[in-house]
């Protein structure tokens, strides 16, 4: 049956992809749409719970870097979104150590310029400087381009005020016990009806949208298409002289190394994160892997070698911050599919149940338009290109995403550095 204005709607993630999706169907007249979640949206256990987010249109894969210059547009237009984007310019790096990530660096350049990017070539480290002056370190064997329409997004703020809008426009929402999914609950024919909660509620409707990021694979089986992983960051806190003077630099992004924004100048933050291919969690061999948010684990830190890295792309770029204390560090949960191709479609099983995941730590910049393909699935009319690319496909081999280092995967329980044994509830 065909959904209509009326048709309930259940959305299970109250993060980028849930918000955006509901913002959607309530901007297009949908009128009995429903967000559930553990956590007050944003939730605290979305990869885009955090102070602040890249914004690139730099791409390998071409689909993405018109997304994201549509993205863009909107990120500017959108009233609830005022002030969310910085357009502070964008350094776009690579160390040239291997001839892959040449490649796939240049890719990207080449997928941006082809979409109306001008970009300027950094060729020599005063060309770094002369964009971001606090770039005083040597820089050695540092190639680069400058885009000045791109910059970073308010992560928290921008969340909060698409969650405010959906509320303004009728969008309910339940957290807490009855609002975390434990389960999806299915009707004759295996259609989904709706989700069992953990404190034992069912939240009924007749079209279910899995919004849930990392935790995906723990309410259905994706059959390896949603793992569980997370990448690291941290933040160093500067001097309000610091704070001042490096207000406004570009996002500075070595795509070997690693990448750090424009200070928060009320807390003076400056955030730094490591760039690397994801770590697991598994408890058991043959198992899932578990994510361990920073809401249900305040203490966990970061692994050891992301630490080095942090520090590697300091001595090499931002020396005087080089052996500066890190004042906050944290591990953000995403989900990750084998090709970081998005997880956007109709489950093939189930009439009624619609998984839209697979972020895989680049789907922030499209919280303005993310929705709004999603709101297409459900009425069945998503382009076919993306519908292919966005397509379930179980037990898919995996294949390196071209924008990530080229690095072996890891797992948590191989690592040192980043639990605290006294709070640890493995």
């Amino acid at each position: 049956m065909a959904i209509q204005k009326d048709t309930s709607i259940l959305i299970v993630g109250a993060g980028v992809f849930g918000l955006s999706t509901a913002w959607s169907l309530a901007r297009n007249g949908y009128k009995n749409v429903k967000v559930v979640d553990k956590y007050q949206a944003p939730s605290q256990d979305s990869a885009g719970y955090d102070l602040n987010k890249v914004f690139r249109t730099s791409y390998a894969d071409a689909t993405y870097t018109k997304l994201a210059v549509e993205a863009r547009d909107l990120w500017v237009s959108e009233k609830i979104l005022e002030g969310c984007y910085q357009e502070t310019g964008y350094i776009f790096a690579v160390l040239g150590k291997s001839e892959k990530s040449v490649k796939n660096w240049q890719a990207a350049v080449d997928n941006s310029v082809k979409n109306g990017a001008v970009v300027e070539k950094l060729e020599k480290p005063e060309d770094f400087r002369a964009k971001a002056p606090v770039m005083t370190g040597a820089l050695k064997g540092w190639k680069g381009v400058y885009d000045p329409k791109a910059g970073w997004t308010h992560a928290f703020n921008s969340l909060q005020a698409v969650y405010k809008e959906c509320v303004r426009l009728g969008v309910r929402f339940e957290f807490g016990p009855s609002g975390t999914a434990k389960s999806v609950l299915y009707g004759r024919g295996g259609k989904a009806i709706g989700i069992l909660a953990e404190d034992g509620t069912e939240q009924k409707a007749e079209r279910v949208v899995l919004a849930c990021g990392a935790w995906m694979d723990s309410i259905i089986d994706t059959k390896g298409q949603s793992l569980a992983k997370c990448w690291c960051f941290i933040h160093i806190k500067l001097t309000e002289q610091e704070a001042k003077e490096w207000k406004g630099m570009p996002v500075i992004n070595n795509r070997e190394l690693g990448y750090l924004f424009e200070p928060d100048i009320e807390g003076r933050r400056l955030k730094i994160a490591p760039h690397g291919v994801g770590y697991t969690h598994y408890m058991a061999p043959g198992g899932k892997s578990h994510p361990r948010s920073k809401a249900s684990y305040p203490t966990d830190g970061i692994p050891s070698e992301d630490k080095e890295r942090v520090r590697e792309l300091l001595r090499m770029a931002l020396p005087t911050l080089a052996d500066r204390p890190f004042e906050y560090e944290r591990m953000c949960w995403d989900a990750d599919t084998p090709d970081a191709n998005f997880l956007i479609t109709q489950h093939p099983e189930h009439p009624g149940l619609y998984v839209a995941g697979g972020a895989s730590a680049h789907g922030f910049k499209f919280l303005p338009n993310v929705g709004k393909y999603i709101t297409q699935l459900l009425e069945d009319r998503l382009d076919s290109h993306l519908a292919q690319a966005w397509r379930w496909r179980p037990y898919q081999q995996i294949i390196q995403d071209t924008s990530r280092p080229d690095r072996p995967n890891a797992d948590l329980k191989d690592l040192d550095g980043w639990m605290n044994e006294r709070a640890a509830r493995l």
